[in-house]
């Protein structure tokens, strides 16, 4: 009866702060090709869609570093080159992305290594690199919602393979209720803290 009562907190929790949204800049650190970054931005934002979550895509500019907080993205993605992965099992997330935080737990960048990925996707040719990375960011970002650590299955697993890459391929690969409960919450106090920033008048 409990468990039913938490999964019902948890629906409720996240249809109170649906309709979220969050900037995120994207910077080509790693001379990869448009069109993969532009596929990855597609699958990233189907993701979070899922969960009425909208992301506004912007380039790596100058409102990157704006003095007006509210002109500067909410989060930043890197995408690296990287080497390449020996092993032939499951890859860990760490190899093809990471999050960076705080001992608080808070966040506002990750880096991706496409290298890893496109490697990864030749040791299982389920989906192609394009889609990986998109799913790379979509759980880096899940990091700087969630926090750190990872989960025993589904995007938030350390490491993964085949069954990963034949479950995103099919978009079945998603954020638990758990988790998405808690990304539209991270999102709706980030929100409510940008709101407190003095509004800058122009000079």
């Amino acid at each position: 009866m409990r468990s039913v009562l938490s999964i019902w907190v948890l629906f409720w929790a996240t249809a109170a702060f649906a309709g979220q949204s969050m900037t995120v800049a994207v910077c080509d650190v790693g001379q990869v090709p448009g069109a993969v970054i532009a596929h990855a931005e597609y699958e990233a934002a189907y993701v979070f869609q899922t969960m009425d979550v909208k992301i506004h895509w912007m380039d790596c500019g100058a409102d990157i570093g704006a003095a007006d907080s509210r002109r500067r993205p909410d989060f930043i993605v890197r995408v690296q080159m990287g080497g390449h992965v020996t092993k032939a099992g499951p890859v860990s997330l760490e190899a093809m992305g990471r999050a960076f935080m705080d001992r608080t737990g808070y966040g506002f960048m990750v880096d991706t290594y496409y290298g890893e990925i496109r490697h990864l996707t030749l040791l299982f040719p389920l989906a192609n690199s394009d889609q990986l990375l998109g799913y790379v960011m979509v759980h880096e970002l899940g990091h700087l919602l969630i926090g750190p650590g990872h989960r025993a299955r589904g995007i938030m697993r350390a490491a993964w393979g085949k069954v990963e890459l034949e479950a995103l391929n099919q978009r079945h690969l998603r954020f638990n209720a758990w988790e998405r409960a808690v990304i539209v919450h991270s999102l709706q106090m980030r929100e409510a803290a940008s709101a407190t920033v003095p509004r800058m008048e122009p000079q």
